[in-house]
């Protein structure tokens, strides 16, 4: 028994050792113990910061700011840097949003708490390549495209849509997913984008190499 052995720091036997301590040692507490994880988030424009794949909302004046997440099997604590509880949400599964109206009004949640059908439907709206990218972008990064993809809408405050829809073609053609990909395509001058956008488009460039054909003398 391992009570009866002698412990080798103090040379006494356990068992007689624990009755004269055990007066001294206080009650277990009720519940069980804390078991939690905690991780640096910075609050995205929207008002919410993420964890897991999921989105939780904080007070209007932390915008843009770096809080602290403590996450326990239920309950999703947010710190600000002086360790106080700004915010408290039960914790809910990928994609979905916890938004506490003192946040934010009901009526200014963003589209992207909408949902990915929705931003899908709202990409397809502004031209086919722009639909396709949308779709091969959620494909490939699922949850975490997902403001990707409002980011993609937000381009039209910007740009003509016809340029984000040549941008968005080329995109897809070469396979990449990054709304910094778009932007940069953007930047380049009307002229190559269109160059490129035609060189890449396989309708057209098979439309070009059917008139070569077509036409070329025997």
């Amino acid at each position: 028994m391992g009570d009866t052995r002698i412990h080798g720091t103090v040379r006494q036997q356990v068992g007689a050792l624990f009755k004269t301590e055990a007066p001294a040692l206080l009650p277990l507490p009720a519940g069980l113990f804390p078991c939690f994880a905690e991780a640096q988030r910075s609050v995205h424009r929207d008002g919410h910061i993420e964890y897991q794949k999921a989105y939780y909302s904080v007070p209007p004046e932390y915008l843009g700011r770096t809080v602290w997440v403590r996450a326990e099997s239920r309950i999703l604590r947010v710190f600000n840097l002086r360790m106080e509880v700004i915010a408290a949400h039960t914790r809910v599964e990928a994609g979905r949003f916890a938004t506490d109206q003192a946040h934010l009004h009901p009526h200014k949640c963003c589209a992207i708490e909408r949902g990915a059908d929705y931003l899908l439907q709202r990409c397809r709206l502004m031209g086919s390549a722009c639909g396709a990218w949308a779709e091969a972008l959620h494909a490939q990064r699922g949850t975490y495209g997902l403001r990707v993809l409002q980011g993609l809408l937000g381009l039209a405050k910007k740009h003509p849509v016809h340029r984000i829809e040549q941008a968005a073609g080329i995109a897809l053609h070469r396979g990449t997913w990054r709304l910094k990909d778009l932007r940069r395509l953007l930047q380049h001058d009307e002229n190559v984008i269109q160059l490129d956008f035609l060189q890449t488009h396989p309708l057209i460039r098979d439309l070009d190499a059917y008139r070569i054909d077509a036409f070329s003398p025997p």
